[in-house]
């Protein structure tokens, strides 16, 4: 039991009871938690505004157990500008989802942590959803633990295949060599590098395969109807 004092960003927010919220956060000090916070739906509430998805915050919470309660929070960002495009809906999602899905409990991680902080602020400052999407999902599989691998070209052949983990020059679906050039591209470059190139879609087809063949998650599957509707990939 005691008091914790973190930086985090809310992934995801549940009504509780008849004015609270349970936060889902990532934070720097302890990876993912759930947090309940009081009185949020309320609109005389001062904390209102602070329980929503996707802002980074300063938090001091209260822990018993394996439970927390926050007690004090400090906005540091709410990324408001790249909420606002409405283009960028998708990276949340992606950010959402891997996270919900894949990351345990008090876990610490800050190279995940920081690719959820920088995603959010190349959002904010560039607004190209899809380039923003392909990197995080690139490098949230590579520090799971499970990273798309890619092949020395020696050949205009490239395939891709989920069962052999990524690229390689003998099985699976044939796919343009730039494709693959853009993964390694991704992987050697910081997110503020990254720039457009055209084959986003055609590589988040492949990232999709590649996370369903390695999780065989119904929910994963539900997601990417979600997707499918919303943006056509």
């Amino acid at each position: 039991m005691g008091y914790v004092a973190l930086k985090g960003i809310v992934i995801s927010a549940q009504s509780y009871r008849e004015k609270d919220r349970i936060l889902t956060i990532f934070s720097d000090q302890m990876g993912k938690i759930r947090a309940k916070i009081r009185s949020v739906r309320s609109a005389n509430s001062k904390r209102s505004g602070l329980s929503d998805e996707f802002l980074y915050e300063k938090f001091l919470l209260y822990r018993k157990g394996n439970f927390f309660t926050i007690t004090e929070t400090e906005l540091i960002s709410a990324f408001l500008d790249a909420k606002a495009q409405i283009d960028n809906y998708l990276a949340f999602l992606y950010i959402k989802e891997l996270v919900l899905l894949f990351i345990p409990y008090e876990q610490e991680d800050m190279r995940i942590f920081n690719l959820i902080l920088n995603t959010l602020k190349f959002l904010k400052n560039r607004g190209v959803s899809k380039v923003a999407t392909v990197y995080f999902v690139l490098h949230f599989l590579r520090f799971w633990g499970n990273p798309v691998k890619t092949v020395q070209i020696t050949a205009d052949d490239v395939f891709f295949s989920a069962k052999e983990g990524g690229f390689n020059t003998e099985e699976g679906t044939k796919v343009n060599k730039a494709i693959m050039e853009q993964v390694s591209d991704f992987y050697e470059k910081n997110i503020e590098d990254i720039n457009k190139t055209g084959n986003e879609i055609a590589i988040l087809r492949l990232l999709n395969e590649f996370i369903y063949y390695h999780t065989e998650s119904k929910h994963f599957l539900k997601f990417l109807e979600t997707i499918r509707k919303i943006d056509n990939i």
